[in-house]
């Protein structure tokens, strides 16, 4: 799967022609040898990870529509039935039954997220865990602080499940990828709730989290910690750091779009910032042309057939409208 190099490297529309390519090749094994390849068999499971491979490149690419479309698919695959069937399924495939739930989050689709049923299977942990997740940063993001709280509640009851530790997503334990969320949950909740430092603290924490996880391809992350710490430290007109937390995010996801625009914004705040004793004329010069040529950048990768919109304006969906003015 030449595509592993190509998600580390930043191609994300390789990412996803090739994939793709390999889905289609799926389905026809699929229907042409039924009694080698279908839903309950073990090669299913690399199936699962070309659908995983492309929603990866649409959520980190930004490219909405191919994203959801991927994940929707899969889901009419990767059933509750399926699974309650063959329950050791579960153990390393149920972790992908959320695919939609990380598009919506990427793309800040909150109301969508509040429509969404829970699982009646047991055996779907993972997807239960993590629309908990998605309602609370939903609620978060919508004002709902109480509600956001309740149900940051109910996902450390889900994620701390011993069953999660079980489970797995390809290289991870999937209670160490829920791990993850747990303080990026509540660092949105305490920045919506004013509690600034904290919020970061949390944030700062979760990266650290995240940073920890197994090595895998692609990371074992949809969504970057990075994107809303570094988003919601430029809202607060914390550049500096900002600055610093977008330039790593690149050197681990290079060339996407959210950190490209992060980092412009970052580089900006800092050229205008009214301390002028940390910043001379020279240097300013010089940030404002690497901000124009990172505009350049992000132009060109917006102009990819899978591009739903030339406007990803802000780094993270949980950035406030300063941002975007």
């Amino acid at each position: 799967m030449p595509t592993h190099i190509d998600v580390l490297l930043g191609d994300y529309v390789s990412c996803i022609e090739y994939n793709k390519r390999a889905i289609l090749a799926d389905l026809k094994l699929m229907k042409i040898s039924p009694d080698t390849f279908d839903t309950a068999s073990f090669y299913f499971g690399y199936s699962v990870h070309n659908f995983h491979m492309v929603v990866y490149g649409g959520i980190m690419g930004g490219f909405e529509s191919v994203a959801m479309d991927t994940a929707m698919e899969l889901n009419q695959y990767l059933t509750e039935d399926l699974l309650d069937r063959n329950p050791d399924l579960a153990l390393y495939l149920e972790s992908y039954s959320a695919l939609e739930v990380h598009v919506l989050i990427r793309f800040g689709r909150w109301e969508e997220i509040l429509q969404i049923p829970f699982p009646c299977s047991s055996q779907m942990l993972y997807r239960h865990a993590i629309l908990h997740f998605a309602r609370g940063l939903a609620l978060a993001n919508t004002g709902q602080i109480e509600q956001s709280i309740v149900e940051a509640d109910l996902f450390d009851k889900s994620r701390l499940n011993p069953i999660a530790k079980k489970r797995t997503l390809h290289n991870n334990i999937v209670s160490d990828v829920l791990a993850v969320d747990a303080p990026m949950l509540r660092g949105e909740i305490a920045y919506f709730s004013g509690r600034f430092e904290e919020a970061f603290s949390l944030l700062r924490q979760a990266v650290e989290l995240q940073d920890g996880l197994n090595y895998d391809e692609p990371w074992g992350k949809m969504q970057p910690i990075r994107h809303s710490l570094g988003g919601l430290l430029c809202d607060q007109h914390q550049y500096e750091e900002a600055e610093q937390v977008f330039r790593q995010d690149l050197k681990l996801h290079p060339n996407n779009p959210w950190a490209l625009v992060g980092l412009a914004i970052s580089l900006n705040g800092i050229a205008h910032s009214q301390d002028f004793t940390t910043v001379t004329a020279r240097e300013t010069k010089d940030i404002l042309l690497e901000v124009e040529e990172l505009r350049i950048s992000l132009a060109e990768q917006r102009k990819s057939k899978y591009a739903d919109s030339n406007d990803i304006a802000i780094p993270c969906a949980c950035c406030t409208n300063t941002l975007r003015d």
